[in-house]
């Protein structure tokens, strides 16, 4: 588990096996956490095995305001037992760890525009149709593309999720590695069914304005062990370098 300066857990992962005998695990730094001394706390049940210390460093985030016109001020604001039910739907996706790897590589961009829209860890604050307030943390990026453009699996991987929900429109998740998603909201059509194993690149449909959106986008965003991660930093390098863990392993500690 991942702990701050204070102790306090930030994020979990767990283990899964990498070329037989190596065990390894990815753990994702919310864009909340305290900048500072930060722990790496390896257990093996009640057992600590190991702390790992390390710093996270500061980083800016922007800020935005986004006005909702009637529409989607009830769609968040308005209780749903069917939001609620998606909601834990999508949740148990998320905490859930398998045992195959799809795809260790570095992921691709989903569509070929660059434009933002809206950036990882963007501290928004919603103003309603009565012109009150709510605040939230964008957990993924916007990208601003027409309605139409074809949205394509960021890496190899398997459908976990492929259906409307109410907020997030229709929706595709992919399952890549043990507790690694990647999610694709607000499309105008889906073209995967939920368990198809698609490659890096494959078609899963076509970006649109469905659930909670302003305009036509693609919101793009990367989950491990339920915490959000920037999607930037899978496009940087691989997820799994394996010839540098390899390497590390065979250096002291």
């Amino acid at each position: 588990m991942l702990l701050d300066s204070r102790g306090r857990r930030l994020s979990t992962a767990w283990f899964f096996s990498l070329e037989g005998e190596i065990r390894t695990a990815i753990l994702a730094i919310p864009s909340t956490a305290l900048v500072g001394n930060a722990t790496i706390r390896i257990e093996a049940g009640t057992e600590v095995v190991r702390n790992l210390s390390f710093t996270i460093d500061g980083r800016e985030f922007p800020s935005e305001t986004i006005a909702l016109n009637q529409e989607n001020t009830d769609l968040r604001t308005v209780e749903d037992p069917q939001k609620t039910a998606e909601a834990e739907e999508i949740w148990a996706i998320y905490l859930r760890t398998g045992t195959v790897v799809y795809s260790g590589g570095p992921f691709i961009p989903p569509v070929g525009s660059t434009r933002r829209t809206s950036d990882y860890g963007s501290r928004r604050v919603y103003r309603y149709a009565d012109n009150s307030t709510d605040t939230s943390i964008h957990a993924g990026v916007d990208i601003g593309v027409p309605t139409g453009t074809e949205v394509t699996a960021s890496a190899a991987g398997r459908v976990a999720l492929a259906k409307y929900r109410i907020v997030t429109g229709n929706t595709v998740v992919l399952e890549h590695l043990p507790g690694v998603y990647s999610l694709y909201y607000h499309m105008d059509s889906i073209a995967v069914n939920p368990g198809d194993i698609v490659e890096a690149g494959a078609l899963l449909g076509e970006s649109g304005a469905t659930g909670l959106a302003t305009g036509p986008h693609l919101h793009w965003e990367i989950r491990v062990a339920g915490e959000n991660a920037d999607p930037d930093a899978f496009l940087a390098r691989p997820v799994l370098d394996k010839s540098d863990i390899i390497d590390k392993l065979t250096k002291p500690f």
